[in-house]
């Protein structure tokens, strides 16, 4: 019996359970034969409380990944290399856990953290990597709890992604982060340079604003409730509601034949969470409640479709979004009567193993992003009279291609990637605080390397 008992019990439950026991030998001795099956007991109450890999009720898992990146940038009269974390590989880890209530029934949760200790998507021409860095404390990204029916679908509760999160990021090209169609997580920060050679000096005058408006195509993460659908001929559907008056849907798609794989999603979302700027005393009592952006809202269309030719390892990628935005800045201004932001992205090439290491990717993408520096404008408080001449016709075009390659090596779980980018901006009917970006064009010069490894 007692052999039983080392094999099944960990040396700290059984120091600890044998503690107890001496503890009360006198009341123990009176058990006689059953003091070892009492004892045994007692370990595995403490083993059903103790984390390890889990405990006896739930599973416990440790992942994540630790990613860097170097970039170097030239905007045309200036160029420089950082070196920083950041993008959509910035370094994070996961608990994650889950406890099987019946052979119908199992519960989960999800705990992650983000630690971006230099974001490069926030560096620009005034502001280098190093200004960046410091003691960042962990980012809370997920901390969820789900319930799950085999026939039923799933039920999640808690702070993390949303249905039409990472909607737009489906690429079994595996391309990764030197592919991603959202640029503004990488260079987005390096401001807009006019045709003389002066920098802006207005709120959202940058490359992210130019590109994707004033937010991430990949939906952010809130507190809410979601449902999922069980899966249905490889189709399932997410809804989802989160405070302020946020609700998105999607539906995806993953299936495999005649040697084709197929991945895809598309989704809808809307926001109403614009409420902002401090109430004075004197506005409280006047009943007053909003001052600025108190009734505007956003809806977004977005999706993205991936095919992958297994035999051959020919893949293409793409993605899309609109972004509609209605309603006024505060009490004096007009409504916002700018463009919608829009944007299209497609990528495509080989990802095939040919040195024995794991996938290498080789790819080549074009993207288009329009509309963005008017809602970025019209959202950071500057009316459309500001800064679109004739709002209707205020637009700017981002144009974007690049070549890259990533290369995976599967028996360390990692990957390297190299990739070049070119940008290039006309705007017409955008003015600026300083005249010489009125009408202007920009162009901005990328190349990143970088790295992750999972864990």
């Amino acid at each position: 019996m007692y052999g039983g008992l080392l094999k099944s019990a960990s040396a700290v439950a059984i120091i600890a359970a044998a503690g107890l026991y001496g503890a009360s030998q006198a009341k123990a001795a009176d058990l006689g034969g059953d003091c070892c099956a009492d004892l045994e007991e007692r370990v595995a109450e403490l083993e059903a409380t103790t984390v390890r890999k889990g405990n006896r009720k739930v599973s416990l898992q440790i992942s994540g990944h630790v990613g860097h990146q170097v970039m170097w940038w030239d905007d045309g009269r200036q160029s420089d290399m950082y070196i920083g974390d950041g993008g959509n590989i910035f370094s994070r880890f996961r608990l994650t856990g889950n406890a099987k209530i019946s052979p119908s029934l199992t519960a989960g949760f999800t705990y992650e953290f983000g630690i971006n200790m230099n974001n490069i998507g926030a560096t620009n021409q005034l502001n280098g990597g190093d200004d960046l860095g410091g003691a960042a404390a962990p980012l809370l990204r997920d901390s969820t709890v789900w319930l799950r029916h085999k026939q039923l679908g799933m039920v999640k509760i808690g702070q993390g992604s949303t249905s039409t999160d990472n909607l737009v990021l489906i690429d079994l090209g595996r391309m990764s982060s030197a592919g991603t169609p959202d640029h503004g997580l990488y260079m987005g920060g390096m401001i807009l340079r006019g045709a003389n050679g002066v920098l802006a000096d207005a709120v959202g005058v940058n490359w992210q604003g130019a590109l994707r408006g004033h937010e991430s195509w990949d939906t952010g993460r809130r507190n809410h409730v979601l449902y999922e659908t069980p899966a249905l001929a490889g189709f399932t559907l997410q809804a989802a509601v989160a405070e302020d008056n946020y609700w998105d849907v999607a539906l995806r798609y993953a299936g495999e034949f005649s040697g084709f794989r197929i991945a895809g999603g598309i989704g809808y979302q809307e926001d109403s969470e614009f409420n902002a700027g401090a109430i004075t005393a004197a506005q409280m009592q006047a009943g007053v409640l909003c001052t600025q952006n108190c009734d505007i809202k956003s809806t977004e269309i977005k999706g993205s479709l991936s095919i992958l030719h297994v035999p051959t390892g020919l893949f293409v990628t793409g993605s899309a979004g609109n972004r509609e935005l209605s309603g006024s800045f505060n009490i004096a201004s007009g409504p916002y009567v700018g463009p919608d932001v829009r944007y299209w992205h497609i990528a495509g090439g080989v990802s095939k193993n040919y040195f024995g290491l794991g996938n290498t990717v080789l790819f080549a993408e074009y993207g288009e992003h329009k509309g963005g520096l008017a809602q970025t404008s019209f959202l950071a408080g500057t009316t459309a009279t500001v800064h679109c001449a004739g709002a209707v016709n205020c637009d700017s075009t981002v144009t974007n291609w690049g070549l890259g390659i990533t290369q995976h090596i599967d028996a360390a779980a990692m990957e390297l990637f190299a990739v070049y980018k070119n940008y290039s901006l006309d705007s017409v009917g955008f003015q600026a605080a300083n005249a010489h970006l009125n009408n202007a064009t920009a162009d901005l010069q990328v190349i990143m390397v970088g790295t992750r490894i999972n864990f």
